[in-house]
C-alpha cells in the first residue's frame, strides 16, 4: 500500500473512515473517484508488475481485465505481444470514464475497449478470451461461482486466468479491511475455482515493504495464482 492510506488521510477532512475507504475501493465514486484511482495505482503498482512478470501472451491475442480502475497500466499491458486486443470492464462508471481518457489512443487505433459492467454479467461472446486477469477483485465477489461460471464462459479452452490479490493473512490484519472484503485463503480460493472448470496451475508470492497505517505498522506481500480453464 506504500503512502496509499496515509495519503488518502491527508487529503480529505474529516479523515475517512475504515468503511468508507473500503466502499471507494470496491467501486470508486464521487468527489472521491479520482484520487482512489490514482492511489490505487500507486498501490497496485507491485501486484500488477508481477502478474505482467508471469502473463503469457501471443500475438493477436484478446485479453480482458476485469476491474481496471482508471485503466493505468493498460499501455503495458498492450505491449507484452504483437497485435493485442484489449478489453476492460470495470463496476464504476467513474472509472470507465476516466480510462477511456486515459487511454484515447489504444481506443483510437482500436486496440482497446472499455466499458462499464460486473463480472457476473459480460457483455462478450463465448470463448473470446486467450487470457483474462484481475488485481484485487475477488475480494468483493460476494457469489464467486457466478462470477467464475460468466468468466469461464467468454475464455477460450486452455486459456488462463490471472488473479492478483493480497494474501488473507495479510489483508485481515489491515484497518480498512472491514466485512465488505470477502478474504479467502488460498485453498479455498483454489477449491471454488476448481469446481468451476479452473485449475490451479501456478502461484507466485513475493514479500513487499511494510507500510505505516494509522501509527501500526503491517507487513504486506502480493500472490498471483494463475488458474487454467479446463477444456
Amino acid at each position: 500500500m506504500l503512502q496509499f492510506l496515509k495519503k488518502l488521510l491527508q487529503k480529505f477532512k474529516p479523515t475517512p473512515t475504515p468503511e468508507f475507504i473500503a466502499q471507494q475501493l470496491r467501486k470508486p465514486h464521487g468527489a472521491f473517484a479520482k484520487i482512489i484511482g490514482e492511489r490505487m495505482n500507486e498501490s497496485n503498482r507491485s501486484l500488477y508488475k508481477l502478474v505482467l512478470q508471469h502473463l503469457q501472451l501471443s500475438t493477436g491475442d484478446q485479453v480482458l481485465e476485469i476491474g481496471f480502475g482508471n485503466g493505468h497500466f493498460f499501455k503495458e499491458v498492450s505491449q507484452k505481444a504483437e497485435e493485442l486486443k484489449l478489453y476492460g470492464i470495470d463496476y464504476s462508471a467513474a472509472m470507465v470514464k476516466t480510462a477511456r481518457k486515459n487511454n484515447i489512443d489504444l481506443i483510437r487505433q482500436g486496440l482497446l475497449e472499455v466499458q462499464m459492467g460486473n463480472s457476473d454479467q459480460l457483455p462478450y461472446a463465448a470463448s473470446l478470451f486467450d487470457a483474462v486477469f484481475c488485481i484485487n477483485v475477488i475480494y468483493f465477489w460476494d457469489k464467486p461461482f457466478a462470477h467464475l461460471q460468466e468468466i469461464g464462459r467468454v475464455m477460450k479452452p486452455g486459456a488462463r486466468f490471472y488473479v492478483g490479490i493480497r494474501p488473507k493473512e495479510i489483508m485481515e490484519k489491515l484497518p480498512f479491511t472491514t466485512p465488505l472484503f470477502k478474504l479467502r485463503g488460498k485453498e479455498e480460493i483454489q477449491r471454488i475455482f476448481a469446481e468451476c472448470g479452473f485449475e490451479l496451475i501456478q502461484t507466485h508470492q513475493e514479500t513487499e515493504p511494510p507500510v505505516i497505517m494509522y501509527g501500526a505498522t503491517y507487513d504486506m506481500a502480493g500472490m498471483c495464482m494463475i488458474f487454467e480453464k479446463k477444456v
